[in-house]
């Protein structure tokens, strides 16, 4: 069982009373979602190829705002959460209301949606601030009168940076050109305060180009002073779970931080060098190193040998909540072919792709989002369970990444 550290201090500082205070202001009604609002995880695989979720940290100033508001007896406070219910009541001791008991918070009541937007039922409870990390949530929300926050907005940018390396299963990496200096970088960011630098770099990641990774694993760290400031930059290994042809299309950026995206041969790394961030030129040697034995074949095999089961799962034959369509009544259980290791032949002469979105207004990127999500569900499926233990730590935020 995955243990959560709760980080910062079990109390509510003066400065976040003042500010959230001004954004609690008057009303008497509040709610928050539970996972990644309030506790924190991250895809993974096991050693079997089993989908898990890893303990990412917590968001300690919700934890603290949510007690220093059940403390006011002239509020009402609930949480709301897409979990299913019957999982819940099958795992009692995981459930949301038992990690609740474990970290001392006892809300006015605990609802489930199962799966289902929230709004309906935060309308029914007469909520009128909501905190959750869903976009797609929020997107609901919008026009119903109910005001909703994002549990992050509150967390400040810290120096501990993590940055990725990830590399796709025909053995590509993926570097991205930044807006701000056109220098190219790889995907990463700064922590949020409680949050593990292996979280960061999922989420920072997910941010940044709309994938998901896997299999991540420290490579080092490096200390660094950028505009004055003192940083901790780690660099890790990751895995994304198809070749770089098939993820062209799934690539999402967020324009504001990069413009485009390359998927690079590791031999080939040193045509990227002339203008790259020192974050990339630190990695330069490392991605050459890189093998098709040591870091693609396994991951491959894994994925291969679960992927019968996983596509029963996905097509709707038993235990994934999102059950998409229309499939074939007969569909084919082959996994598709792998790419050509290095040195055969492969198509893959676009090295290079352009995609840059530009959105009329938020709300036409908050669909688009949505609609993407609907696909593949929120990080591959159901939020885990996780047992909680106090404990101490410091902070941690941001976004690009030490800029180095």
């Amino acid at each position: 069982m995955i243990k959560i550290r709760i980080l910062n201090e079990n109390i509510i500082t003066e400065q976040e009373k003042i500010t959230l205070s001004q954004i609690v202001g008057e009303n008497s009604v509040i709610s928050f979602d539970f996972d990644n609002t309030l506790i924190k995880s991250y895809p993974d695989f096991d050693d079997d190829g089993e989908l898990i979720y890893v303990n990412g940290g917590s968001n300690a100033t919700m934890i603290n705002l949510m007690k220093h508001l059940i403390d006011d007896s002239s509020k009402k406070v609930y949480v709301v959460t897409s979990r299913r219910e019957e999982l819940e009541q099958k795992t009692p001791d995981q459930a949301v209301k038992s990690q609740l008991d474990k970290l001392g918070l006892r809300p006015d009541g605990v609802f489930y949606t199962n799966e289902q937007p929230k709004v309906t039922k935060l309308k029914e409870l007469g909520v009128e601030i909501h905190f959750d990390d869903d976009r797609m949530e929020h997107g609901d929300i919008q026009g119903s009168g109910i005001q909703s926050f994002y549990p992050d907005d509150f967390l400040e940018d810290t120096n501990q940076v993590s940055k990725v390396v990830a590399v796709t299963l025909d053995n590509k990496v993926l570097i991205l050109k930044r807006a701000d200096t056109g220098e190219m970088d790889l995907p990463g960011g700064h922590s949020k305060s409680g949050e593990s630098n292996e979280y960061a770099a999922t989420r920072e990641f997910l941010e940044e180009t709309g994938l998901n990774i896997y299999g991540i694993k420290p490579i080092t760290t490096k200390n660094i002073t950028f505009k004055g400031r003192n940083e901790d930059i780690h660099y890790f290994y990751a895995k994304l779970n198809n070749t770089a042809e098939l993820l062209m299309d799934d690539v999402d950026l967020d324009v504001n931080e990069n413009t485009e995206f390359y998927f690079v041969d590791p031999q080939n790394i040193d045509e990227y060098m002339g203008n790259a961030t020192n974050n990339l030129k630190n990695m330069s040697n490392d991605i050459k190193s890189m093998t098709i034995n040591e870091h693609t074949e396994p991951f491959q095999r894994k994925m291969a040998a679960k992927h019968r089961k996983l596509k029963k799962r996905v097509i709707g034959m038993g235990g994934n909540r999102k059950k998409v369509g229309p499939y074939t009544q007969n569909p084919p259980m082959e996994r598709s072919k792998s790419a050509p290791p290095l040195g055969e032949s492969v198509d893959l002469e676009k090295k290079r792709r352009i995609k840059v979105k530009i959105m009329q207004n938020i709300d036409e990127k908050r669909k688009k989002r949505r609609k993407k999500r609907k696909k593949t569900a929120k990080y591959g499926g159901y939020y885990p369970y996780f047992d909680l233990y106090d404990g101490s730590g410091g902070d941690s935020g941001g976004d690009g990444g030490g800029g180095e």
